[in-house]
């Protein structure tokens, strides 16, 4: 998070250091931190980290093609992300039957019962 801190300086201090700012976030790598006997990696960077630099790269410098990579480098670390469309997120298309469950009919006929993931409208006509 240092070098994004030093991204954002450079490019508040000098908005034509854009394309060097961009490449400092985009060089940083999510090293493995040490755990104190946690089982398995920890890497450094933490989701709200991820989100923090994905509006930066896109609100702030506003470089939607830094940004799209960033969410897809960030979709791979943090796959269940729905904000980073993660590959075992509820929010990537067709993942209501990714373990083979019965189809509910109810749920997934309405084509916004994907696109309001989070929402509960979905629910609504569900009977137990």
């Amino acid at each position: 998070m240092h070098r994004v801190a030093v991204a954002e300086m450079l490019f508040t201090l000098d908005p034509t250091e854009k394309p060097e700012a961009v490449k400092l976030i985009e060089d940083s790598s999510n090293k493995v931190v040490p755990t104190n006997g946690a089982l398995g990696p920890v890497m450094d960077w933490k989701l709200k980290d991820c989100i923090v630099v994905h509006k930066l790269l896109d609100k702030a410098l506003i470089d939607q093609d830094a940004a799209l990579r960033w969410k897809v480098r960030c979709a791979e670390y943090f796959p269940y992300s729905t904000y980073f469309e993660g590959g075992c997120s509820s929010a990537v298309h067709n993942s209501l039957n990714v373990n083979g469950g019965a189809s509910h009919p109810e749920i997934s006929q309405s084509e916004n019962a994907l696109v309001s993931n989070g929402k509960l409208e979905a629910f609504k006509n569900l009977t137990i």
